[in-house]
């Protein structure tokens, strides 16, 4: 907490803009967009990795969240004072940090991949998303460096993995079956301590999310690849362009649609959250690609 008070001192209008700005990096807003973009229009096996990378390091995350359940600095400490912007997106518990999670899974398999001069430019935004955190106040040294940690060990051994295995129909089924339980065991961990009154919905809220976008990516991926393979190339800058708006406009339209309406007719649920984020998986990895492979790729 001293280290968040040192910051918290020097403060400025300018530095709060930036940090700001930082921290978009970690943002779920940044996950969707660039692996969205990637998948679709880009280079799909990129967006496989990334996705898998991602995955288990946040279902760890969670669960280490969950599990250990320490509260905001500003909670802890009630004469520290978070940038308030920031407040909004810092959702759930504070150990560890969800935001570096993302941006570690992210940006560290863009640099993994990538030569030299890229790879300085995104190991450098991790870090930034990092600091930003602890400056707007949201996270201490320890939530930030914790999860750095366990999500790095995650990312290189997942990247690691992908240069070694070429995966076919029955080993993406091995790994299907080994990744379900996972998530499903998270899933199941999460409703456990939330039913019985431990954590609250706020706190729990993102976790569901997770596992229900895990079990969606898991199935989706073993269905894509089998039976939709599409192919990302398009003959014209527009149409990618035009791939990219009505996938994400799907994504964003599911994304709030289903919370607004479900919460109208139940209220908050872990089900809606599951459900979700499930259905987002299911319109990004099958529902846009065949309508990319019937109206956008180009024929043979």
């Amino acid at each position: 907490m001293e280290f968040l008070k040192i910051l918290e001192g020097i403060r400025t209008p300018l530095g709060n803009l930036f940090f700001t700005f930082c921290t978009y990096g970690g943002e779920e807003i940044m996950l969707l967009g660039l692996i969205c973009v990637l998948f679709w229009c880009v280079d799909k096996k990129l967006a496989y990795r990334m996705t898998f990378a991602y995955l288990p390091s946040a279902l760890a995350v969670n669960i280490i969240k969950l599990t250990c359940r320490v509260e905001r600095p500003w909670v802890r400490d009630p004469s520290f004072t978070a940038v308030e912007s920031a407040k909004k997106s810092a959702t759930g518990y504070s150990f560890p940090s969800g935001h570096t999670q993302n941006a570690t899974a992210l940006f560290g398999t863009l640099a993994y991949v990538s030569k030299k001069t890229l790879r300085i430019v995104f190991l450098l935004i991790i870090p930034l998303v990092m600091l930003s955190r602890m400056y707007l106040g949201v996270h201490t040294p320890a939530d930030v460096l914790t999860s750095f940690a366990v999500s790095s060990l995650i990312v290189f051994g997942i990247n690691l993995l992908a240069d070694k295995v070429t995966f076919d129909h029955k080993k993406r089924l091995i790994c299907a079956a080994c990744l379900l339980p996972i998530a499903i065991g998270t899933m199941i961990y999460t409703y456990v301590l939330y039913s019985g009154g431990i954590i609250a919905y706020k706190d729990a809220a993102d976790s569901f999310k997770g596992c229900g976008g895990g079990l969606g990516f898991i199935i989706c991926w073993v269905i894509e690849t089998r039976y939709v393979n599409f192919d990302v190339k398009c003959s014209s800058v527009w149409k990618q362009v035009l791939k990219f708006v009505i996938g994400l406009a799907g994504v964003l339209l599911l994304k709030e649609g289903i919370k607004h309406s479900f919460n109208a007719m139940f209220g908050p649920h872990f089900l809606t959250d599951v459900f979700r984020y499930f259905v987002i998986m299911v319109w990004a990895m099958l529902g846009m690609p065949m309508i990319i492979k019937k109206w956008f790729q180009e024929k043979n």
